[in-house]
């Protein structure tokens, strides 16, 4: 059964997932989904040096996987009713923080990826990423929410609203994807993840991930790719 997902019209997806927790961690506090088959994926990473952010970021994700289960319907449709669940989960955060402020906020970034039909969307609360490879050129789709100081401006949980980032295109065959939390870059900068993004698909999350690591990141990393090779 086609959920979600614009019927009769989604490109044959592929995608791969990687994550790893940071040794500064005890626990690994992001949290991803990826459906293929629905055209959606999302990554979440619990905020740093606040409470709980495992347990916000799991909230995040379980809100946005849920999605899967509802009849295909338009592409707008998708992108609102995207928004709805997670300006759910961050009512119910922030509400357990003012509840009992004395214990700090409970939150986390998020980003999800929407492909149906030829379009990809990306709606973003924070700084994970969304690049996008396309004709061995690498862009930048998504637009860090922080300030000078690298403070986060918008995330899920930290106010009574978000202040979501969208983007819509047009996708190309060979278009290839590539979600990430703000581990990844830790241990690596754009020039190296273009590079290694041009170099193949297959195993391009694990590889991503492993260099990170090799190259110093001591944080939580979660890498998704998402790539079509034809459209039907």
């Amino acid at each position: 059964m086609n959920t979600f997902g614009t019927p009769g019209l989604q490109p044959p997806l592929r995608s791969e997932a990687v994550t790893r927790r940071g040794t500064k961690h005890i626990v690994n506090e992001d949290c991803h989904f990826s459906d293929a088959a629905s055209g959606l994926f999302t990554v979440a990473d619990g905020m740093g040096g606040h409470r709980d952010g495992a347990l916000a970021s799991q909230a995040t994700v379980q809100s946005v996987s849920q999605l899967v289960t509802q009849p295909a319907t338009s592409h707008e449709k998708q992108l609102i009713a995207l928004e709805a669940v997670l300006s759910q989960v961050n009512r119910a955060l922030y509400a357990s923080y003012l509840a009992a402020p004395e214990l700090d906020v409970s939150g986390a970034t998020s980003l999800s990826l929407v492909i149906s039909g030829s379009y990809a969307s990306c709606i973003w609360a924070g700084d994970s990423r969304l690049y996008l490879l396309r004709e061995h050129h690498l862009f930048l789709i998504s637009e860090d929410h922080a300030d000078e100081s690298g403070r986060l401006t918008s995330g899920i949980g930290i106010a009574d609203a978000i202040a979501f980032g969208r983007r819509t295109l047009e996708m190309m065959p060979g278009d290839v994807f590539i979600l990430c939390t703000d581990g990844l870059l830790k241990g690596m900068d754009e020039t190296m993840l273009a590079n290694m993004a041009a170099e193949g698909t297959y195993g391009l999350a694990e590889r991503l991930t492993a260099r990170s690591i090799a190259g110093g990141s001591s944080d939580d990393i979660t890498v998704i790719t998402v790539w079509a090779d034809a459209y039907g």
